[in-house]
C-alpha cells in the first residue's frame, strides 16, 4: 500500500515538539512570577448568570461536553470556557479586523492596522445585531456574559503578564468582528482584479498569460453536468468536503467528511465542543469568540463547508474634481467622506489616520491626489451570520437547513449535508451581487453608474444538489457550476486537482467507511507534480541523479521523497526571467513588501501564481529554456540543501510553523512556540499544505495553509463520529492540552467527538440561588 502520511519513526527526532530551552524558560518565568501553572477549576462554580445547574465533563484530549437545561445557560458556559481557554487568541482575533494590533504588539503591526481601519469593520460589526431576532440577541448576550465572567474571574493569560496590559471586556461587536475577519480572509477575488488591472500594458501580456490565461486542463465543477468552466486566476488554497449516501457506505447511512484548510497557528483556530441545552444538541468545531458550532453535527443532521470565493468584490477607480473633495458619478456630484481613525501604538504616541469613504465603499488605495481606488464588498453591510450559525445548529432536516442558510451571507460557502433519514445534499450559500455585462475583470470606472450592482442572486436560485443519482457530492474550492447552469457564478476558484482526486478515490471503493474516508483526507497524491515528473523524464540530457529520483516518484508527496523539492524548485526556474522580475513587484505600487502576512493583502504578485504554477509550466513547455532551468535548479538545490539527494527530502524543505505572536521573540519563543513540523502534501494533494512560491523566500519553506481540522461524521450513529484539530484545546503554554494533539494529528489519528467521548467531570456551574436554598433550614 502506498504510504500517505507520517509515521512514528518520522516523528522520533522531533517529539516532544517543545523548542530547546522550554523547561529552562518555563521554570525561570514561573520563578519570576511571570507565568503561573494552569489554575485548576473548582468542582463547583457559582454565578448569578445561570437559570439552572450546568454540568461540564470532558475527555482526556480536553474536549468538553456542556450539559445544561436551557440554551442560554449552555451558551453562557460555552462563552466561559472559550474565555478561560483562549482569551489571548480571542483578543487577537477581534483586533485583526478592527485594526487594533499595534496597541498590543507595537509599531510592527502598524501597516496592517492602517489598512484595516480603511475598511471600517467596527461600524458594520456594531450594526450587525440589528439583523437578529430578539431570541438571538439573548443567546449571544448570554455567550458574551460567559466570556466576560471568565475574563474577570480567571487568571489573565500569561501573554498579558509580558505585555503588561489588561484584557478589555468582550462585546457583541467583538463577536461580529471575528466573523468579519474570517470573511475578509476568505474573500480574495479583489486581489486578482487589482493585479489584472495592473497588467494591462502590452509589455505585461506574457505575465498576464501566466497568471490569468487558459490552461490545458479540465476543471471539474461541483454541480455535475452543468457545463465547463474556464478558470480565471486561481484561489490556490482551500478546503475539502464530501458526502456519500447510504448505498455507498458500509453502515447503510450517509457519511460526511470535512477538512477546512487555514493558517497553522498555536493554539488552533478551532475549539472542539459538545453543547447540550434546550433546543441545542450539537458538537464539532467552534470558533473562540463566537457562540455555537461552526462545522459539525446535531441529533438530526451533519454539515461541512468549503470556501467558494465568488465574485463579491469590485474595485472602482474614482477621479476627483479639481477641489479634491468631490467627484462626479455621471451627472450627480458626491462629496468624498473623510473619517479620522485613532490608532493606539504600544510604546509610542497615537497616530491619526484619515480614511476616505465613497458611495461604492471605502478607499483602499490612492494612486494620486485625484485618483482613488474604492472597494465594494458584500461584507460592507450588517450581517446576520451569528444567527445563521445558531439556526444551523438547530436545523433538523433539509428544509430547516435551507432556511438557516438563507441568512449565511458572507463568506459564501459550499455546504454539504447529510441527515438521519438518509438524504444528502449541497448548497452554495451566500449573497452574490448581480451585474450588467458581468463579470467585470480588473478595476471599473467609478465615475459612472454603469458599474452599479443591480441586486442579488435570489436565494432560491443558488445552486443546490439533493440526493444525486451518483450517490456522492464533492467540493474542494473548485467551480460551483459550468457555463450551462441557469445561474452563473464567476469566482476565484481552485483548478480542481483536489476535487478530481477525491472523486476518483470515492469511485474506487463501492462501500465507504471511516477508514476509507481517513485515507482520502490523508492522501498526498499530486497529479500535476506527477505529470511534471513524467514530462521531465522524457527530456534529453536529464541529469542521471534526477532520473533516478523521478523514476522512483509515484506522485506521492511524502516527507522522505526528494522529488517534490526538486520539482518545485525546477518549476519556479521554468518561469521566464522577465516574468519572474515582474512577479517580484509589490502588490500595491510604492508599498514595501514584507514577510508573508505583514499586510492584509499579498506582498508581491507571486501570491497570485499559486496552484497555476505547474499547469502553466506544462502549458508553456515548448517556450521554456529547459537546460537553463535544470542548471538553475541544480544550483539552488546545492546551495540550500547540499549535493546529497537524501538532504532534499520534502520534509526538510517544507514545514509547518505554528504561528504565535511571541514565536519571534527570542526569550519567549521557547515557552510559546513549537518546532517546525515536517509536512507531506503540496498545493494539489487532498492533504493540501500550501506554501509561498516566491523564490526570494528562504528554505525550508513554511506552510501557509493546511488542514486545520478533520472530521468524519456518521449521522445514523453519532457515537461513531470522529475528528481532530492541529494543536490542542488550551491556549496556556504550560497546559498538557496546549500541544497534545500535534503528534496524533501528524500520525493521521482521530478521536471520538460528541456522544462517543469517554469523559470525566470537569466542573459544575450553578446559580447562586441554589447555594442559598441549600443553606435555608427546613422547619
Amino acid at each position: 500500500m502506498r504510504k500517505t502520511h507520517l509515521n512514528e519513526k518520522d516523528l522520533s527526532s522531533l517529539y516532544p515538539f517543545s523548542l530547546k530551552g522550554f523547561r529552562r524558560a518555563s521554570h525561570l518565568f514561573r520563578w519570576l512570577g511571570m507565568v503561573k501553572p494552569v489554575q485548576k477549576l473548582p468542582q463547583e462554580i457559582f454565578t448569578d448568570h445561570l437559570e439552572g445547574p450546568v454540568e461540564v465533563v470532558r475527555d482526556d484530549v480536553g474536549v468538553p461536553h456542556i450539559q445544561a437545561s436551557s440554551m442560554k445557560d449552555a451558551l453562557f458556559v460555552q462563552g466561559f470556557i472559550h474565555g478561560r481557554e483562549r482569551a489571548f487568541q480571542m483578543d487577537l482575533s477581534r483586533r485583526l479586523p478592527l485594526g487594533q494590533l499595534a496597541e498590543l504588539l507595537g509599531p510592527k503591526a502598524l501597516e496592517y492596522d492602517r489598512f484595516m481601519r480603511k475598511l471600517n469593520v467596527k461600524h458594520w460589526a456594531k450594526e450587525s445585531s440589528s439583523t437578529w431576532s430578539d431570541n438571538t440577541k439573548e443567546y449571544v448576550q448570554a455567550y458574551v456574559d460567559g466570556v466576560n465572567y471568565a475574563f474577570t474571574s480567571q487568571p489573565l493569560p500569561p501573554e498579558y503578564r509580558f505585555l503588561k496590559m489588561d484584557l478589555r471586556k468582550w462585546t457583541i461587536e467583538d463577536t461580529n468582528a471575528i466573523i468579519y475577519q474570517l470573511a475578509w480572509s476568505l474573500n480574495t477575488i479583489w486581489h486578482s482584479k487589482w493585479v489584472y488591472d495592473q497588467l494591462q500594458n502590452e509589455r505585461d501580456a506574457d505575465v498576464r498569460e501566466w497568471l490569468f490565461g487558459m490552461l490545458n486542463m479540465v476543471t471539474p465543477t461541483i454541480v455535475p453536468d452543468s457545463g465547463t468552466y474556464d478558470a480565471w486566476g486561481t484561489i490556490g488554497v482551500g478546503s475539502n468536503n464530501w458526502v456519500v449516501d447510504g448505498a455507498h457506505s458500509e453502515t447503510g447511512s450517509p457519511l460526511l467528511a470535512n477538512d477546512p484548510h487555514l493558517m497553522p497557528q498555536l493554539p488552533s483556530i478551532w475549539y472542539e465542543m459538545f453543547i447540550e441545552g434546550g433546543a441545542l444538541h450539537v458538537f464539532g468545531a467552534s470558533l473562540p469568540g463566537a457562540p455555537g458550532i461552526i462545522i459539525g453535527q446535531n441529533q438530526h443532521i451533519a454539515w461541512g463547508m468549503t470556501n467558494i470565493d465568488p465574485d463579491v468584490q469590485d474595485l472602482y477607480r474614482i477621479h476627483l474634481d479639481p477641489d479634491y473633495h468631490h467627484y462626479h458619478v455621471d451627472e450627480t456630484v458626491h462629496e468624498i467622506v473623510k473619517r479620522q481613525e485613532v490608532i493606539h501604538i504600544r510604546g509610542q504616541i497615537d497616530e491619526i489616520v484619515e480614511c476616505l469613504d465613497t458611495i461604492w465603499g471605502p478607499v483602499i488605495y490612492s494612486e494620486s491626489k485625484t485618483e482613488h481606488i474604492a472597494m465594494a464588498w458584500t461584507g460592507f453591510q450588517p450581517l446576520p451570520m451569528v444567527q445563521a450559525v445558531l439556526r444551523i445548529n438547530r436545523a433538523h432536516d433539509w428544509e430547516t437547513f435551507n432556511t438557516a442558510l438563507a441568512e449565511w451571507w458572507v463568506p459564501a460557502q459550499n455546504f454539504v449535508y447529510a441527515d438521519r433519514a438518509g438524504h444528502i445534499g449541497y448548497i452554495a450559500a451566500g449573497r452574490v451581487p448581480t451585474r450588467e455585462n458581468a463579470p467585470w475583470r480588473g478595476v471599473v470606472d467609478g465615475n459612472t453608474f454603469k458599474y452599479r450592482w443591480s441586486g442579488w442572486i435570489e436565494w432560491t436560485e443558488m445552486p443546490r444538489i439533493f440526493d444525486p443519482a451518483r450517490g456522492y457530492i464533492v467540493s474542494a474550492n473548485n467551480p460551483v457550476v459550468g457555463d450551462k447552469a441557469p445561474v452563473s457564478l464567476f469566482g476565484r476558484y481552485s483548478l480542481g486537482a483536489r476535487a478530481k482526486r477525491i472523486q476518483e478515490l470515492i469511485e474506487q471503493v463501492p462501500k465507504h467507511s471511516k477508514e476509507t474516508f481517513k485515507a482520502i483526507q490523508l492522501d498526498i497524491y499530486s497529479e500535476p507534480l506527477d505529470q511534471l515528473a513524467k514530462k521531465l523524464l522524457d527530456t534529453d540530457n536529464l541529469p542521471e541523479q534526477w532520473r533516478h529520483i523521478l523514476e522512483d516518484f509515484d506522485g506521492m508527496t511524502s516527507v522522505e521523497s526528494p522529488a517534490p523539492t526538486l520539482l518545485y524548485i525546477f518549476a519556479v526556474a521554468c518561469v521566464p526571467p522577465a516574468i519572474r522580475e515582474r512577479l517580484d513587484t509589490a502588490f500595491f505600487p510604492g508599498n514595501t513588501p514584507g514577510v508573508p502576512g505583514s499586510h492584509p493583502f499579498p506582498e508581491t504578485l507571486w501570491n497570485l501564481m499559486g496552484e497555476r504554477l505547474i499547469p502553466a509550466v506544462l502549458s508553456h513547455w515548448q517556450d521554456i529554456d529547459i537546460p537553463q532551468a535544470i542548471k538553475e535548479t541544480t544550483e539552488q538545490l546545492h546551495r540550500h540543501f547540499g549535493a546529497t539527494p537524501q538532504h532534499w527530502a520534502w520534509g526538510r524543505a517544507h514545514k509547518a510553523r505554528l504561528f504565535h505572536p511571541f514565536a519571534d521573540v527570542k526569550i519567549l519563543a521557547p515557552l510559546f512556540a513549537r518546532q517546525l513540523l515536517p509536512m507531506p502534501g503540496d498545493l494539489y494533494s487532498p492533504l493540501q499544505s500550501a506554501f509561498a512560491l516566491d523564490p526570494h523566500l528562504p528554505w525550508p519553506r513554511t506552510v501557509a495553509f493546511m488542514p486545520s481540522y478533520r472530521e468524519i461524521l456518521d449521522v445514523a450513529s453519532p457515537v461513531e463520529s470522529i475528528g481532530i484539530h492541529l494543536t490542542g484545546q488550551s491556549g496556556h503554554p504550560l497546559s498538557s492540552h496546549y500541544d497534545n494533539l500535534i503528534v496524533p494529528y501528524l500520525l493521521g489519528q482521530y478521536f471520538p467527538i460528541g456522544p462517543g467521548m469517554l469523559t470525566h467531570l470537569w466542573f459544575m456551574m450553578e446559580p447562586y440561588l441554589s447555594q442559598v436554598k441549600d443553606k435555608v433550614p427546613t422547619s
